[in-house]
């Protein structure tokens, strides 16, 4: 306000002595020139005498900037937090009790693990309020503790949830670069991990075969330093297609169980669905359909069971699902002869 009224005072002085001439510069309008010199003196003699104010910060966190890289903070230090007694602008004092400020503590080199430090007020973030004067900071020493760091080499572990589209479908395993990465930090806080989370990857986001950048989680890895902080993880998706086949024979081990025992029904058809180049690559001799001898272990003569159909062979990303779940196994009475099918 005082920078604007000084600055039409001015001006219009200046526009007064182009109008009237120099001789009469003094004279024309000398009332109002009067009243804008008077204005201009009392505005500037307003903020010269603005009341200045004391007031106290409670709790005010300590922080503390380690740059020396063979230690680590060992704990909170003590105590967690000061309080401080500021002096200056009424209007200063508000702002920053508003806006919130800290004691940031530089460390630059760590001589013992246990130190003691003397506060200094500059170390008070006061931000852009220069006004302002740190008069008392109470407690004036704090401890803070110290232990030597550690650098450990760990493994990436993805957190990878939901579903591909409808319409799509895994090809390969989802590959990650790097699959390690470098971490620092307290020799006891290092000792702990065995792998570094990522964080929750959607597979509802993947629309096609392609790289995605996912950041390392840091949420619970405060005070640790991990480099790099992103990964990358590489997605093979295809068309997601259906396939089915007929006519597998269902096996089972006729020289343990006992060659009376029959199965019914003894062929089943399997339907396989998955990424379209492996469900089209499906090779029927490689696949095989079986009943295992323990789900067949003491049945009777005369005895019927549902027992369940196992499927082996089936690719790594193909789902395989038998028309039937189970199938019906008999034995039979003593003189009748079973199927003797065996496994190959």
């Amino acid at each position: 306000m005082l920078l604007s009224t000084k600055i039409l005072f001015a001006a219009y002085w200046r526009a007064d002595s182009r109008m009237s001439g120099p001789r009469n510069v003094l004279i024309h309008n000398w009332r109002l020139k009067l009243a804008a010199l008077g204005l201009s003196i009392f505005l500037w003699a307003l903020v010269q005498t603005e009341p200045r104010t004391s007031e106290s910060f409670q709790r005010v966190p300590v922080q503390v900037e380690l740059t020396d890289t063979l230690w680590a903070l060992a704990g909170p230090t003590t105590p967690t937090e000061v309080e401080l007694q500021l002096s200056g602008p009424s209007r200063d004092i508000i702002r920053l009790a508003r806006e919130g400020t800290a004691l940031s503590i530089p460390i630059s080199e760590v001589g013992t693990p246990d130190t003691s430090v003397l506060l200094d007020r500059d170390w008070v973030e006061l931000g852009q309020w220069t006004g302002l004067t740190v008069e008392v900071i109470s407690p004036a020493m704090i401890e803070i503790m110290f232990e030597p760091t550690m650098t450990r080499t760990l493994p990436i572990a993805t957190r990878i949830y939901g579903d591909l589209r409808s319409n799509l479908a895994l090809a390969s395993s989802v590959g990650v670069a790097p699959v390690s990465v470098q971490v620092r930090g307290s020799e006891s806080r290092i000792a702990q991990l065995d792998s570094i989370l990522l964080e929750r990857f959607d597979l509802a986001t993947v629309e096609k075969s392609g790289v995605f950048s996912v950041a390392v989680d840091t949420a619970g890895l405060s005070s640790v330093y991990v480099s790099p902080e992103v990964v990358t993880m590489g997605f093979n998706v295809e068309d997601d297609i259906e396939r089915v086949l007929q006519g597998f024979t269902v096996q089972f081990d006729a020289e343990r169980v006992g060659m009376e025992v029959t199965i019914e029904p003894l062929l089943v058809q399997i339907r396989f669905s998955g990424p379209k180049s492996l469900v089209n690559a499906l090779d029927p001799s490689l696949l095989r359909v079986w009943v295992s001898p323990e789900d067949l272990a003491g049945i009777l003569p005369g005895e019927e069971r549902r027992v369940p159909l196992r499927l082996e062979g089936v690719p790594d990303f193909v789902t395989a699902v038998s028309e039937t779940a189970a199938v019906t196994a008999r034995r039979a009475v003593r003189g009748s002869a079973g199927t003797g099918q065996k496994l190959r």
